[in-house]
C-alpha cells in the first residue's frame, strides 16, 4: 500500500459531500478491511453508522456492504441531517403541515448533504480505529477533484488489485463480491490514452476486463432498456476505454478473451467504420470468436450476436431510426450463431427481417423457411415468411403463409381472465 498520511489513512473513493441531485431513493457503499474482521467487532463497527445507510446487506471476512433501507436514502438524509429548526419541524409535523415542513427542509438540503458527509467520514474514521480499513467506497455524487478521492484513485490498483483477485467470499457473499468488482473495475483498467507504464498494469487491466465479462455474461436474450442491458453496455464502455482509438487498437482488442471481444462488439462504443477496415468480414470474425468461447460461455453467443446485429442496424431505442442498409451484414452475423445453444425461431425471424430491410427478399424468405424447418410453424416464423414472400411478389406463397399464421393464431389458447 502507498504510504498513508494523517489526511489519507486509507482509500476513500467518493470522499466529500454528495451533490443534492444524487440523493435519490437508494444508495449502497462498502468497506474493505486490511485483515479479516473479528465477529465481536462487527456490531461495534456498524453501531454508529449514519441512518441513511444503516441497512447491513452482507458481512464477509474482509468486507461489509451497507445501504439504504428500501427507497429511503434521500428522505433519511433530509430527516436526520437537515439543520435545526427545520429538522425538528419536519419530524414533528402533523399530516396537514407536513408538506410545508418538507419544502422548508428541502431548501436546506445542501446543508443536510454536507452534515451527512461529515457524519459518514467521522464514522469510517472510527471504524478504522477498530479494524484498519483498506478502502471505503462512499456514496455517489461527490466531486471528482476532491483531494482524498484523487489520492485514492491514484493508489487504488496498488492497494486493491491483489485483494480483489485472490479473495474467496464466504457463503452468500458471491453476488456482493461481484458487485464490488464491477464497481472497482474502472479503476483497474488502464485506458489506452494513458498507456500504462508497465506490462503488469496492462495485464491487470486485461485480467479485470476478462473476469468482469465472465461474471456479467448473458445466457439468454437481453431486452433493451433493462438492467441487464445496462450492465453489458457498461462493460462495453469499459472495454472501449482500454482499446482506445489509436492505430494499435486491434492489437489491444485481440489481447482480450473471445467473450470480452464479443461484448465489446455488441456495445455502442464501437467505431464501425474502423471495425470494417480491421475485419473486412465481421461475420467471420464473430464466428471465430464464438468458436473460441469456453464451454460454459457458449450460451452467450446468441444473445451477444443479437445485440451485435441490433447495434449494426441501430435497431434499438437508443437511435431515432434504424440503419436498414446494414441489414444483410446484421443477418449474416446472426447466422453464425444459428447452431449455438439458445438459438430460437425468433433468431431466424429477426435475421429474415434484417434481410428484408436490405431488400434481399429471396434470402429473407429462405431464412424464415429454414427456421420453420428447424422449429416448426411458429407464428413469428410464419409472419416472417409471409412478409418476405409478399415483398418478392409471390402472392400465392404469401397467402399460404398468412392462412397458416391465422390458423395458428386461432389455435392459440387465450389467457384466462
Amino acid at each position: 500500500m502507498s504510504p498513508a498520511s494523517a489526511s489519507h489513512p486509507f482509500l476513500f473513493i467518493d470522499h466529500g459531500t454528495p451533490d443534492v441531485d444524487s440523493l435519490g431513493k437508494s444508495e449502497q457503499v462498502f468497506v474493505w478491511f486490511r485483515d479479516p474482521v473479528a465477529a465481536a467487532d462487527r456490531e461495534r463497527i456498524v453501531a454508529g453508522l449514519p441512518s441513511p445507510l444503516q441497512d447491513v446487506r452482507h458481512w464477509d471476512r474482509e468486507f461489509v456492504c451497507l445501504g439504504s433501507r428500501g427507497d429511503s436514502y434521500g428522505l433519511a438524509v433530509l430527516l436526520d441531517h437537515t439543520p435545526e429548526p427545520e429538522r425538528s419541524a419536519l419530524r414533528t409535523a402533523d399530516p396537514a403541515g407536513w408538506q410545508r415542513a418538507f419544502e422548508a427542509a428541502t431548501e436546506r438540503l445542501d446543508e443536510a448533504a454536507a452534515d451527512f458527509a461529515a457524519a459518514l467520514e467521522q464514522w469510517v474514521l472510527g471504524v478504522h480505529a477498530i479494524a484498519p480499513v483498506a478502502l471505503f467506497w462512499g456514496p455517489a455524487g461527490t466531486a471528482d477533484d476532491d483531494a482524498w478521492h484523487q489520492w485514492s484513485v491514484a493508489n487504488f490498483a496498488d492497494v486493491m488489485a491483489g485483494r480483489l483477485a485472490r479473495y474467496t467470499p464466504d457463503r452468500g457473499g458471491r453476488e456482493h463480491l461481484a458487485w464490488i468488482k464491477r464497481r472497482c473495475a474502472p479503476l483497474l483498467v488502464a485506458p489506452a490514452r494513458t498507456r500504462p507504464t508497465s506490462t503488469d498494469a496492462e495485464a491487470r487491466a486485461i485480467a479485470t476486463l476478462d473476469a468482469a465479462c465472465r461474471e456479467g455474461r448473458p445466457t439468454e436474450f437481453v431486452s433493451r432498456l433493462t438492467y441487464a442491458e445496462g450492465e453489458l453496455l457498461g462493460l462495453g464502455e469499459l472495454i472501449a476505454a482500454f482499446v482506445g482509438t489509436t492505430v494499435d487498437r486491434a492489437t489491444r482488442l485481440e489481447r482480450l478473451a473471445p467473450l470480452t471481444q464479443l461484448i465489446y462488439l455488441a456495445g455502442y462504443d464501437v467505431d464501425h467504420e474502423w471495425l470494417g477496415r480491421a475485419y473486412p468480414s465481421l461475420p467471420e470474425r464473430a464466428r471465430l470468436l464464438i468458436e473460441a468461447l469456453a464451454p460454459d460461455e457458449q450460451r452467450s453467443a446468441v444473445p451477444l450476436a443479437v445485440m451485435m446485429a441490433q447495434t449494426i442496424t441501430r435497431d434499438t431505442p437508443a437511435f431515432d431510426r434504424p440503419l436498414r442498409r446494414n441489414g444483410a451484414l446484421a443477418a449474416h452475423v446472426l447466422r453464425v450463431a444459428f447452431d449455438q445453444p439458445g438459438c430460437r425461431g425468433a433468431t431466424y425471424a429477426r435475421a429474415s427481417r434484417y434481410l428484408r430491410w436490405a431488400k434481399r427478399y429471396a434470402e429473407a424468405r429462405s431464412t424464415a423457411e429454414e427456421g420453420i424447418f428447424r422449429y416448426g410453424e411458429r407464428r413469428t416464423l410464419l409472419r416472417a415468411a409471409f412478409k418476405a414472400a409478399r415483398a418478392m411478389g409471390d402472392e400465392a406463397a404469401a397467402r399460404s403463409y398468412e392462412e397458416k399464421f391465422n390458423a395458428r393464431l386461432r389455435d392459440t389458447p387465450r389467457p384466462r381472465r
